[in-house]
């Protein structure tokens, strides 16, 4: 797509958000929590249906998502798809690269790209490319592949000479070798941690008198259902170190249902066995920040004994 093609900006996000169905309605919570583990307090420059000089975002076109890197005003960078996760993974790798983010020989494994692999003739593991990094190989010599960029890692010494933990130095593409393009390779690292179709919705409606709660910052846009463990509610640490606010919806305000982790399996202590992942609770992405909907009326916080209270009349 060309810059002067973009679609009327900005754009706004809630909007976007209802037509990303059949994909998650979360796919922007996601994106921005993925980002942020990558580039830290630089996910302010991911950005959805707006451009700012720097920034990479997430358009909406006619029958398209667009990708998109900001530059005075207008694009210095675009590209067209049909799914929004992949648009939302080449943005995010986009600014990777712009910020770039040093790639390792334990983010090569993470992502699944090299590996130990039984080899049969020999009888052992043996430190191989994997078929995941082959196809990301394929890929990165692809002419015909959109990308922003063009410098990669070269694989070969990686393969040669395990050192564990060991950064790689990002070189231009060569004339042969095993070679991935670091846009391919963080494009393949987010896509992987999007939610897909996980909390696909059209929406419903919250009627009021409902009663939820948050252990996140006012900021966030989203709340849940009171029995929803909290390693469901995509938050670091543990429940006794936040703060648990109540709310109570006072107009109905459309939502989608949903989580901002798929789910997470709690870590043994002590003597204690693992614990499964939960399947309990509910969460329901809001249409702006809880201070937001405080403030215009939408919804209003109540005290511990309130939401007790309101919690058992309807028990």
């Amino acid at each position: 797509m060309a810059p002067e093609a973009l679609p009327e900006l900005p754009q706004d996000e809630w909007e976007l958000t209802g037509r990303l169905y059949p994909e998650s309605a979360w796919m922007f919570v996601w994106a921005r929590r993925v980002v942020r583990d990558l580039v830290g307090g630089r996910v302010s420059r991911f950005l959805v249906g707006r451009l700012e000089p720097g920034s990479w975002s997430v358009l909406r076109g006619e029958a398209e998502w667009v990708a998109a890197r900001g530059a005075n005003g207008t694009a210095s960078h675009t590209a067209s798809f049909a799914s929004a996760q992949d648009a939302v993974a080449y943005a995010a790798a986009g600014l990777a690269v712009d910020e770039n983010i040093a790639t390792h020989e334990d983010l090569l494994r993470e992502q699944g790209i090299v590996g130990d692999i039984w080899d049969d003739a020999r009888k052992r593991l043996e430190w191989q490319l994997t078929d995941d990094g082959r196809r990301l190989v394929e890929k990165s010599l692809d002419e015909g592949r959109a990308r922003y960029g063009d410098s990669g890692i070269v694989l070969d010494q990686v393969l040669e000479h395990r050192k564990g933990y060991q950064v790689i130095r990002p070189v231009p593409r060569p004339d042969g070798g095993l070679f991935i393009g670091r846009h391919e390779f963080f494009m393949a690292h987010v896509h992987s941690r999007l939610p897909g179709d996980f909390g696909a919705s059209t929406g419903e409606e919250l009627p009021e008198n409902t009663l939820l709660d948050s252990y996140a910052p006012a900021d966030e846009p989203y709340l849940f259902t009171l029995e929803t463990p909290f390693e469901r509610r995509g938050l670091s640490g543990t429940g006794r170190n936040n703060e648990r606010r109540f709310y109570v919806v006072k107009r109905p305000i459309t939502v989608y249902p949903g989580f901002p982790v798929k789910e997470t399996t709690i870590p043994p202590q002590g003597l204690q066995r693992v614990k499964e992942p939960s399947s309990k609770g509910q969460g329901y992405l809001l249409p702006r920040p809880l201070a937001d909907l405080v403030a215009a009326g939408d919804i209003i916080q109540v005290t511990k004994a309130e939401a007790l209270r309101i919690y058992r009349g309807r028990t």
